[in-house]
């Protein structure tokens, strides 16, 4: 009997410490989860807040920037650049038509007041926001970056251009077009095509001089070139027929132009006429034409500068 009464005293003392251990495992949970739920509440809180260091500063118009610029054309040219690696690396960045490598030296960050006019529009509007460290590509249209192309500019051409065998002119016009005085049996050089060109008679006392242009038929002939350049410039043109009864007896000379679709926007050329530096920017095979556009490369087109923020402030 004494000792079904111990058992029963043990078992009864074990249920009260299995209760009061439960009791106290459950306080320390409560303990845990309010320690869990306030280091929670701390990182949720410290995550929603915003940096307020210099990082963080966003651009606004007066503020003075400094920034990193790559300027492409919509093929992804590159025509203008601030970084040297860029400017150096032709193979990575090919170059525009109207790119200009200078030292070393001066490929620096470009430093400007933003709204003060110093830069185009669109590359003005398209800093605003922006935060140190941050690269952006902006667009920049023809209204908000150097204009509409100017259409007196433009002038379509055939691929294939005729040209007479026999020219009449006067003394005065054969001078300024072949740089010399007229000699009967003399022969100078067409200040486009570069074949000879023979002087076969010359009547002072009319003014008039007649010469017969004398190409190679099957030659090819460089054309709107010069030499002096800094950079290549023209193409080949070749004579594909000549016809010296045609046209009454002034003849014919077919010149085919030897520019494909490709060549549109890679080429440029030089007026014979007076020098000036025009790119052959449209080819169209199939309509038989190509067209020069005396403009600045950049005029009319849209412009693709990446954009990365240096710093903001003097």
């Amino acid at each position: 009997m004494d000792s079904l009464g111990s058992i029963h005293m043990s078992l009864k003392n074990l249920k009260k410490d299995a209760g009061a251990a439960t009791s106290i495992i459950v306080i320390v949970l409560i303990v845990v989860l309010m320690v869990s739920a306030s280091s929670v509440a701390v990182l949720l809180y410290s995550g929603s807040q915003t940096n307020e260091g210099p990082s963080s500063q966003q651009v606004v118009a007066g503020d003075t920037i400094e920034v990193d610029y790559i300027g492409r054309l919509a093929d992804g040219r590159v025509f203008d650049t601030s970084i040297w690696s860029v400017a150096s690396n032709n193979a990575l960045y090919p170059k525009s038509l109207s790119f200009t490598e200078r030292p070393e030296s001066q490929y620096t960050p470009l430093s400007f007041t933003v709204g003060a006019g110093l830069v185009i529009t669109g590359f003005d509007q398209g800093v605003l926001g922006m935060v140190v460290g941050q690269t952006k590509v902006i667009e920049v249209s023809p209204s908000e970056g150097y204009g509409e192309m100017n259409t007196s500019k433009l002038f379509t051409a055939d691929l294939i251009d005729s040209q007479p065998v026999y020219v009449s002119m006067n003394a005065s016009v054969f001078s300024s077009q072949y740089s010399s005085i007229p000699q009967i049996g003399a022969t100078v050089k067409d200040p486009l095509y570069g074949w000879d060109v023979n002087v076969i008679s010359f009547d002072q006392q009319a003014d008039l001089v007649v010469v017969r242009n004398m190409p190679q038929l099957g030659q090819s002939y460089a054309v709107y070139g010069d030499p002096t350049a800094a950079k290549p410039t023209g193409w080949f043109a070749e004579v594909i027929s000549v016809d010296s009864s045609a046209n009454g007896g002034t003849g014919v000379i077919q010149v085919q132009n030897l520019l494909t679709d490709s060549d549109a926007g890679m080429i440029q050329g030089v007026s014979t006429s007076n020098g000036s530096t025009f790119i052959v920017d449209q080819v169209d095979e199939a309509a038989g034409t190509y067209r020069m556009n005396y403009n600045n490369e950049l005029v009319g087109v849209p412009l693709y500068f990446t954009v990365t923020l240096i710093k903001i402030g003097s």
